[in-house]
C-alpha cells in the first residue's frame, strides 16, 4: 500500500496519514523481534560465504598449478625412461625421442623393432695398401684430370 493509491481512492490526506501510521504499526507487529539480530546474521554469513568462495577459487588454482606440475614431472620421466631403453637397446640417442608407448614395455617393444630396422656397423675401411705416390706422379696425375675435365 503506498500514498498515490489511497489519493486515487480520493482520501483526504488526514485519513491517508491515519491509515499509514496504521499499516506502519501493523507491519511492525508482524516483524519477529530478533529482526535486526537475524539481518546482522544474514550480512554476516553472506560475507563469510564470499570470503569461502574467493578462497576456494584460490584453491583451485593452486590445484590446477599442482596438475600441471605432475604432468610435466610425468613426462620428464617417460623421456628420461626413453633415453634408458635406448641406451640398453644400443640406439643412438638421436632416436630416444622416436620410441613410442606409454609404458616400460610398450617402449622396450618399440626399441627392439627399430633396433632390428638400423642396419649393423660397417666394417672401417682397411688401411691403403699402395705405396706412397711420389711428385713426379702426383704431378702427372694433376695434369691429366686437367685434361678430362676441359674435354
Amino acid at each position: 500500500m503506498n500514498r498515490e493509491f489511497l489519493q486515487s481512492l480520493g482520501l483526504e490526506k488526514d485519513a491517508i496519514d491515519k491509515v499509514m501510521a496504521e499499516h506502519g504499526k501493523a507491519i511492525q507487529a508482524v516483524k519477529p523481534a530478533d529482526y535486526e539480530e537475524l539481518k546482522n546474521e544474514k550480512n554476516t554469513l553472506e560475507q563469510q560465504l564470499n570470503e569461502l568462495q574467493q578462497s576456494l577459487a584460490s584453491k583451485d588454482e593452486q590445484l590446477k598449478s599442482v596438475e600441471d606440475l605432475k604432468k610435466e614431472v610425468e613426462t620428464y620421466k617417460l623421456k628420461e625412461l626413453k633415453t634408458s631403453i635406448a641406451i640398453q637397446a644400443g640406439l643412438p640417442l638421436e632416436l630416444a625421442g622416436r620410441l613410442s608407448g606409454e609404458t616400460e614395455e610398450e617402449i622396450k617393444a618399440d626399441a627392439e623393432k627399430l633396433v632390428d630396422l638400423i642396419p649393423k656397423n660397417k666394417p672401417l675401411p682397411l688401411k691403403p695398401t699402395e705405396p706412397p705416390v711420389d711428385d713426379k706422379q702426383r704431378e702427372l696425375e694433376q695434369m691429366l684430370d686437367e685434361l678430362t675435365r676441359k674435354n
